[in-house]
């Protein structure tokens, strides 16, 4: 088996962003959004009569990454990747103020990853790597790296065909894809 240089999202793809995010702006604007009517990567469609500046605000704050959670099964199967042997990278976008609380976060989360492990980059095309794990198609088109697509509200309406880009529904789903690349 083939050691793969594992890139991989944190937000949507092994911790779970909006869920958090829309309850607290679901709270402290007395709104009823789900996860599922988040259907485009642009938030504020959900959020009519708000401004940029308040539907980001809880994003630039240390307390609001300390509650978010793992996406099912991303422990479990990012760890079984790793004792395979593969090389993980967490590759997240993510602003200065508040990147070493979500770090810190994500070592708690998985605590498996070591910080060096876990890299600030908005451009992830620039990271090297076999393999990206992204919620966001535009970390995916253009890269020189294999291509899963991890299936959320905000990109189902993406069409993956044509960009050699592989959906997944699942982190099981995400192993055996890898354990296949690896073979």
């Amino acid at each position: 088996m083939r050691k793969l240089t594992i890139l991989c999202d944190a937000d949507d793809t092994i911790q779970e962003l909006t869920v958090h995010w829309i309850s607290e702006l679901n709270r402290k604007y007395n709104r009823n959004v789900k996860k599922e009517d988040v259907t485009s990567w642009d938030i504020t469609r959900v959020y009519p009569g708000l401004n940029e500046d308040e539907i980001f605000a809880p994003l630039y704050k240390n307390e609001f990454w300390s509650k978010t959670t793992a996406v099912d099964g991303s422990g479990y199967f990012l760890e079984k990747l790793a004792r395979d042997g593969h090389k993980i990278l967490i590759v997240t976008a993510s602003n200065a103020e508040t990147f070493e609380a979500k770090k810190k976060k994500l070592i708690e989360m998985f605590p498996f990853i070591k910080p060096e492990q876990i890299i600030r980059e908005n451009n992830k095309q620039k990271v090297a790597g076999d393999v990206l794990i992204d919620d966001g198609v535009h970390n995916l088109v253009g890269g020189k790296y294999a291509k899963i697509l991890f299936n959320q509200p905000h990109n189902a309406e993406f069409e993956e065909r044509g960009y050699g880009i592989t959906r997944v529904y699942s982190w099981r789903e995400i192993y055996e894809k890898i354990c296949h690349m690896a073979a």
